[in-house]
């Protein structure tokens, strides 16, 4: 054996060999990373390694079978004793294998150390020399924190990643939606993992085009990670780039850059959510993986049907007839195309069941019942195809919550919650069914789960919450933190009116109510979404502080509203107590107890029968006979 050795190292075949495995690396590393630059497929670098990997036994081979003379390369046999010149090819060999190493601990410093801006950042290539456009990398800036020491000791939510909105390179604008679809197909998949804290897509907006650095964000919203990335979809061809990176320093914990063919979407989306909770270390369970990696659908012409159906009309702002007609139309021809799609059956009854509380025109083609049983239809058959769809028991929380099935509705919700841990939108709705049947602490701590999910959106709710549990004074602290987020908003002055107005505080409630209107002249209505609910609140707010005049005002914009618009039971209740009209009240308030039908007055409904405004007229006998009746509380 030590003769083989020996002999091994007299003929230069273990420089050869460490020679061949630096510039192999080497060569596979910068591979990596230039061909993807030109959008070479995947294929291409599998076979660029294998023929690297190829070569090294056959430079051994002839490395031991040949060697260099001053006459040339020469078979070892046919050599002489002086003609042999290994020692000099040695010691060159030496230089190179110093070389080598320089160079690659140089490359290694450079992709491992050094702050970059997109994962392709360095990559000096012409544009002008390639047959495609190249990708721009994503517009955040990665630089290190100001103050590293500090970072560390923040307490930040564990196992947490923000989640950038993915730029769009797509050549044709109309491809947008991919974009977009596909950032928001990566965050549900990643909040199915009950182990990771994943930051709401409402929260994430404001940093869409922002010059904000990783740490930065990562700093506003309180998280371990950032992932950043860009979506390219041209001819049936997806190019997806995907970074994760740290909140403090900035540098990649994890990136991929994958381009194949758009049937293999659903692939590259579970990739990445099993990627993040690695690179995180977040425990999963083998369920919650096979839940992700679960093939949606088996048509990618229906998925791209339902990306564009998700990115046009957002369903957590989806508050206009003809928004939600858009958003039906477009699942509906996914559905066309497969009918076993799980989830856009479960989208589709996500967004009927809310549209029972919203406002509609009485000339809506849709009624009531037809949304009712076309909600509870479509969850039925997604959880038929999905047993495992949170959206779809979302969907029959929120039947069960409008007809009054409190026990339903509860077991409903937490199924949801257990299979979409981190979904803003479920949890939500759980803290206003808990608020609503006067389950306060526990709305209270799904509401600060939610300040951890979605600060972007959370203060508004957790100010509903203190309301809904006749808190008054941290409700006028958190109306005033919303007015100081936004003080051009005519809601949150609107907020903070009718909580000083119950108060008692006259002066400050009519100042924030003249505010509210003068904001409302300048924009929008005051609440797309449930404009009556708005006059009837305002309505109440100016006849609480004894402007009966003001208040006729607003009842007389509601009824206008009525005949184009249907009013809620609730909401007329509240409206003929603002001026005082206590008989129409009590009629309207036994309509609403006889009937039991959800409409866009709930949230009304359940704010008097619990009588959260400390109202008398609400403790006179024959108006708690009927609060009884409705049986949100145990009064």
């Amino acid at each position: 054996m030590a003769s083989v050795w020996g002999e091994l190292k007299r003929r230069n075949v273990v420089k050869v060999a460490v020679a061949y495995a630096i510039v192999g690396w080497l060569l596979i590393e910068v591979s990596t990373t230039v061909l993807p630059v030109f959008e070479a497929p995947d294929w291409i670098a599998q076979v660029f390694t294998f023929f690297i990997l190829l070569g090294f036994p056959l430079a051994l081979i002839l490395s031991w079978a040949y060697e260099i003379t001053p006459e040339g390369i020469k078979l070892e046999r046919n050599i002489t004793a002086g003609e042999s010149i290994t020692h000099v090819t040695g010691r060159k060999l030496d230089f190179v294998i110093i070389g080598l190493l320089v160079l690659a601990v140089g490359y290694m410093f450079v992709g491992n150390y050094l702050p970059e801006s997109g994962p392709f950042a360095g990559a000096e290539i012409d544009p002008a020399s390639l047959e495609v456009e190249l990708d721009e990398p994503p517009s955040i800036a990665v630089e290190p924190a100001p103050a590293i020491a500090e970072e560390e000791q923040r307490e930040v939510l564990p196992n947490s990643v923000a989640v950038l909105p993915f730029e769009n390179l797509s050549p044709d604008p109309d491809n947008e939606y991919y974009a977009a679809g596909i950032h928001e197909e990566i965050l549900n998949q990643l909040t199915k993992l009950s182990a990771l804290n994943v930051i709401a897509r409402t929260s994430m907006r404001q940093y869409a085009n922002t010059e904000k650095s990783i740490p930065e964000i990562a700093r506003e919203l309180n998280v371990e990670t950032v992932m950043e990335g860009s979506v390219r979809y041209a001819n049936g061809q997806i190019r997806i780039t995907a970074q994760l990176n740290d909140g403090v320093t900035g540098a990649h914990l994890w990136s991929e850059t994958y381009t194949r063919d758009f049937d293999d979407i659903f692939a590259i989306e579970s990739d990445i959510a099993m990627n993040v909770a690695n690179a995180l270390e977040a425990e999963f369970s083998l369920e919650e993986q096979e839940r992700i990696e679960r093939l949606p659908t088996d048509s990618t012409e229906a998925y791209a049907l339902y990306l564009r159906a998700i990115t046009s009309t957002r369903i957590s702002s989806n508050t206009t007839p003809g928004a939600s007609a858009t958003f039906q139309r477009l699942l509906d021809q996914a559905i066309a195309v497969d009918p076993n799609f799980a989830r856009a059956h479960a989208w589709k009854a996500v967004d009927y069941a809310t549209s029972l509380i919203r406002t509609y025109p009485l000339s809506t083609a849709v009624t009531r019942a037809d949304r009712e049983r076309l909600a509870l239809e479509h969850a039925e058959i997604a959880l038929e195809l999905d047993p495992n769809s949170g959206k779809a028991y979302g969907a029959l929380a929120q039947l069960h919550r409008f007809n009054w099935r409190w026990a339903e509705a509860r077991q409903a919700f937490e199924r949801a919650v257990e299979l979409n841990p981190n979904d803003v939108q479920i949890l939500t709705q759980f803290a206003a069914f808990r608020s609503g049947i006067g389950e306060h602490e526990g709305a209270f701590d799904l509401g600060r789960r939610l300040l951890e999910l979605n600060p972007e959106g959370a203060l508004d709710f957790m100010t509903f919450l203190y309301w809904g549990a006749g808190e008054l004074e941290a409700a006028v602290a958190s109306a005033r933190a919303l007015i100081d987020s936004n003080p051009a908003s005519p809601r949150n002055h609107a907020y903070l009116a009718r909580f000083q107005a119950i108060r008692g505080y006259h002066e400050e409630a009519l100042e924030a109510l003249r505010l509210a209107e003068t904001l409302m002249l300048q924009e929008n209505p005051l609440a797309r979404s449930q404009p009556q609910y708005w006059l009837a609140e305002i309505a109440y707010a100016y006849g609480r502080i004894g402007r009966a005049e003001d208040a006729r005002r607003y009842f007389d914009a509601l009824e206008a509203m009525s005949a184009d618009y249907s009013v809620g039971a609730a909401t007329w209740a509240l409206a003929y107590l603002a001026i005082g009209d206590h008989e129409q009240s009590l009629h309207w308030l036994n309509v609403a107890a006889d009937n039991r039908i959800a409409d866009a007055g709930w949230r009304t409904l359940e704010e008097l029968a619990s009588n959260n405004r400390s109202d008398p007229v609400l403790d006179r006998p024959e108006f708690v006979e009927v609060r009884q009746r409705l049986g949100f509380t145990d009064l």
